[in-house]
């Protein structure tokens, strides 16, 4: 891309990013692609603590919603302190504030979960990984995930295992498990893969060194436990009326990957959901058609609505309106008002 859209006088972007090592690393990413599609442009990088990176004793769902990881980033830019923030798109709310956009959603990574556990259990005994899944866990056994999404799905196939949660960053939740704290977790493959943890070319179980502990990573399929909204997927934000950032950000949007997104962001949107829902979507693109699956659930999960929808391409927000609305129709308004009850809104 040609540099001749960016300001002389402004050969630096200053891009916010929380402190965490997962989000240094996303961010330092994106600025590389971007200063290698730029010649020239400088980008350096700004931490700014957000709200959910300061409470970590409490699990997310009773914090509060969706927006605890981007709105002082959000603010920065109202603010004019940064130029661009890149967010994990599953972090975002559905709603964009006035006058911020997303300018490029770069190539999705792995969307899938994964189901981490100690390559030696706590019998001194190695993982039978050809046989380790969600459905083989020990009876009863401890799994930690801060998740509502994913606690659901796995009650509605195993009711019997103890789900606890799990904060703090990618060392921290191993370091737990390590010491015994829990029998496995869940975590999101991309997290680990772009941490260097994991190996993405791998198709099956992927080996994980760390905190001085080893650990097998066991991607979920889709069909099993479907993905948070995005999960996978970053967006780069920035100022609507900033054409300079903009054009600059061009070359790192991915046209499949921002497909998807819009399909299953404004499928969020139509269900008016955050992290205290149950609430899953995953899309796929097959030639210029777009298949978008969806869930919404009990805390319990013992109801779960589904659904899947094709549509054109072109149009990939009303394929997610569509689809959310469907499993309104279909039982899930009923589902999101009691969980609303239950939460005393």
């Amino acid at each position: 891309m040609e540099n001749a859209t960016l300001n002389p006088q402004r050969s630096t972007l200053i891009l916010g990013t929380r402190g965490s090592k997962l989000a240094l690393t996303q961010s330092e990413m994106m600025a590389a692609a971007l200063r290698a599609a730029n010649p020239g442009l400088a980008v350096e990088l700004k931490i700014i603590s957000t709200k959910g990176d300061r409470i970590l004793d409490v699990a997310l769902s009773a914090v509060g919603d969706k927006g605890l990881f981007v709105k002082e980033l959000e603010q920065a830019l109202l603010d004019r302190e940064v130029d661009l923030c890149v967010h994990s798109c599953k972090d975002l709310p559905s709603v964009v504030p006035d006058g911020l956009t997303l300018a490029a959603f770069p190539q999705r990574a792995d969307p899938r979960d994964t189901l981490v556990m100690p390559a030696v259990n706590k019998a001194g005994e190695a993982a039978d990984v050809a046989h380790c899944s969600l459905l083989t866990l020990p009876m009863g056994a401890i799994v930690g995930t801060s998740s509502l999404r994913r606690a659901s799905q796995i009650r509605a196939v195993r009711p019997d295992l103890q789900l606890r949660d799990v904060r703090g960053n990618v060392d921290t939740r191993l370091r737990k498990l390590a010491e015994g704290q829990y029998d496995a977790i869940i975590l999101a493959s991309a997290g680990l893969d772009r941490l260097g943890f994991t190996d993405a070319t791998l198709d099956g179980p992927r080996p994980i060194d760390a905190v001085d502990s080893r650990f097998i990573s066991l991607p979920i399929a889709t069909e099993q436990m479907l993905p948070a909204v995005a999960q996978g997927i970053l967006a780069i934000e920035c100022r609507a009326d900033d054409d300079q950032t903009i054009g600059a950000l061009a070359a790192l949007d991915h046209a499949t990957s921002r497909a998807a997104a819009l399909a299953e962001r404004a499928f969020l949107g139509r269900l008016e959901g955050g992290c205290q829902v149950p609430i899953a979507s995953y899309a796929t693109l097959e030639g210029n058609t777009l298949r978008l699956s969806g869930l919404v659930s009990s805390l319990d999960g013992t109801i779960m609505i589904t659904g899947e929808l094709v549509g054109d391409l072109a149009d990939p927000a009303a394929i997610g309106t569509a689809l959310a609305q469907d499993l309104l129709d279909r039982g899930a308004a009923e589902v999101l008002a009691d969980i609303a009850v239950q939460a005393g809104k």
